[in-house]
C-alpha cells in the first residue's frame, strides 16, 4: 500500500444516519482529529448515551455519534475543554511551587519510574478513606483507568505506561464518589484532567487532580502489535512488561523489558524508538495546549530531568520526582503528605523546565508512510525501516552485555 493511499479519518464519525428521524443537524464534535484527545468528556456527558468511544485505524479512541439516538441537545460540544484550551481559553494561574522528591522506602522507589511521589500522594488520600483513579495494565496489557480503594489495587497504577489509556466510564464513577463525599485523587494526562473538570462542571473540595508531564500518547494498536511480535519471536506469551526497567538499567535509561511464560527475558528499545520519533503519537499531541508551566492539575508530576543542576547531589540514578504545586487544592494535598516518608528539596522553576513544558511534540515527517506500512509489514520490518538504532545506543547495548559477562566471571 503506497503511503499516499493512507487516508485516516478526519472529522466526527456518525453511525445509523439513515435511521435518524430528526431534521436538526448532528453535533460536530471535531472538524479534524487534531482537535480530539479522546478524553471521553463528550461521551460521558451525553444524557441518552448516543456517543461511544471507538478505535480508528491507528487504534486511538474517538467519539462516534449514533444519529438514531442523538437528541441534538448540544451538551457534548459544550463540554469539550481540549478545543477551548487550544483556542486559548485557559485559566491563568500564578507560578507553581516546585519540589524535588524521593520516597525514603527503596521498595516504593524501585516500583516507581521516578521518585515515588504518586505513592505518597495516593497514600494521603487512602488514609482519608478515599478513592484513587489512575492507569493500570490489564492481564492482556491494555492500558485502562481503574478505581482503587486500597494500596493493593493502587499499586497496579505505579510505573509509566507509554500508551494511551482507555478511560472507560470513570468520569461518572468519579462524580458519584464526589457526590457521596468520598475524597478522590485522579491522575492522568493534562488533557484527561481537563476533560474530567469540564465533565464535572464545578469544583469539588474533595477532588484532587494530578496530571503528568507527558511527551505524547502512543497508539494502543502499535503497543499490541509490538507485544504480539515479541511473543512470536520468543515462542511464548508475554507475562510481564516493564516500559522502563529502572532496576536493571538505571533511572535515566528507557529500555523496556519483556518476560515470557517460557522463562525468557528480552530487553529492547524498539517500541520506545517508534514512540520517541512520534510515529505512534496521537495527532492531537502535535497541537497540545498544555506544553507550558500552566497545567490543569492541582499538582503536576514528572521525572526531574536536570536535577543535577537544580539540586546538586540529590540524584542517585534511582529516580527523582518533579512536583509542581499549582493550586490551593494542590497545596492541601501536599500538606497532607506524610513527610517522614519523603526526602524533599525546594527548587526554582527556572531550573526545572522540561522539554514537554515548552512546546508540543512535532509530527513525524513520514508519519503517513509509517501507517501505510503498519498495515502490511511485520513489526520487525517496521522497526528496521523507521526505528533504526543509532551507533550510540548500539554501543551502550554492547557495553551492557560486556558488563553482564564480567559479572558472571
Amino acid at each position: 500500500m503506497p503511503a499516499e493511499s493512507y487516508l485516516p479519518h478526519r472529522s466526527t464519525r456518525y453511525v445509523n444516519t439513515e435511521q435518524s428521524k430528526s431534521e436538526k443537524p448532528l453535533p460536530e464534535l471535531y472538524s479534524d482529529t487534531v482537535h480530539c484527545c479522546g478524553c471521553t468528556a463528550c461521551a460521558s456527558s451525553c444524557p441518552v448515551k448516543a456517543i461511544r468511544m471507538t478505535p480508528d485505524a491507528e487504534g486511538f479512541l474517538y467519539p462516534e455519534v449514533d444519529a438514531a439516538v442523538c437528541i441534538r441537545c448540544g451538551k457534548c460540544t459544550k463540554v469539550c475543554a481540549f478545543q477551548k484550551h487550544q483556542g486559548g481559553q485557559k485559566e491563568e494561574r500564578g507560578e507553581p511551587a516546585v519540589y524535588a522528591v524521593k520516597h525514603r522506602d527503596e521498595a516504593v522507589r524501585a516500583a516507581s519510574r521516578s521518585g515515588g511521589i504518586f505513592t505518597a500522594l495516593s497514600d494521603a488520600v487512602l488514609r482519608q478513606n478515599g478513592a484513587v483513579y489512575g492507569c493500570a495494565l490489564t492481564e492482556d496489557f491494555r492500558a485502562v483507568h481503574i478505581r482503587a480503594a486500597d494500596s493493593r489495587e493502587r499499586d497496579r497504577m505505579r510505573g509509566s505506561k507509554y500508551v494511551q489509556s482507555d478511560l472507560n466510564d470513570v468520569f461518572p464513577q468519579i462524580r458519584a464518589d464526589l457526590q457521596a463525599g468520598t475524597p478522590v485523587l485522579f491522575t492522568g494526562t493534562s488533557c484527561q484532567v481537563a476533560g474530567l473538570r469540564a465533565f464535572l462542571g464545578k469544583a469539588y473540595d474533595n477532588l484532587y487532580c494530578a496530571d503528568i508531564l507527558c511527551n505524547s500518547v502512543p497508539s494502543p494498536l502499535v503497543w499490541q502489535k509490538f507485544l504480539s511480535s515479541m511473543a512470536e519471536r520468543a515462542g511464548s506469551p508475554v507475562r510481564e512488561a516493564v516500559f522502563r526497567n529502572k532496576a536493571k538499567f538505571g533511572w535515566k535509561a528507557h529500555t523496556s523489558t519483556l518476560r515470557f511464560a517460557n522463562g525468557k527475558t528480552v530487553d529492547t528499545d524498539d517500541y520506545r524508538i517508534l514512540f520517541s520519533r512520534h510515529y505512534s503519537t496521537r495527532l492531537c499531541c502535535t497541537q497540545c495546549p498544555y506544553k507550558s508551566v500552566q497545567h490543569p492539575g492541582d499538582i503536576t508530576l514528572g521525572d526531574y530531568w536536570g536535577i543535577e543542576k537544580a539540586c546538586p547531589g540529590f540524584s542517585d540514578n534511582k529516580g527523582v520526582s518533579l512536583v509542581l504545586v499549582n493550586t490551593e487544592q494542590g497545596r492541601r494535598l501536599w500538606d497532607a503528605l506524610d513527610v517522614s516518608q519523603l526526602e524533599v528539596r525546594a527548587a526554582k522553576l527556572a531550573d526545572s523546565i522540561q522539554p514537554m513544558m515548552q512546546k508540543p511534540c512535532p509530527a513525524a515527517p513520514d508519519r503517513a508512510a509509517f501507517w501505510a506500512d503498519f498495515e502490511r509489514l511485520p513489526f520487525d520490518r517496521l522497526t528496521a525501516r523507521y526505528g533504526k538504532v543509532s551507533w550510540k545506543i548500539k554501543l551502550k547495548r554492547k557495553l551492557r552485555r560486556l558488563k553482564k559477562l564480567l559479572r558472571r566471571h
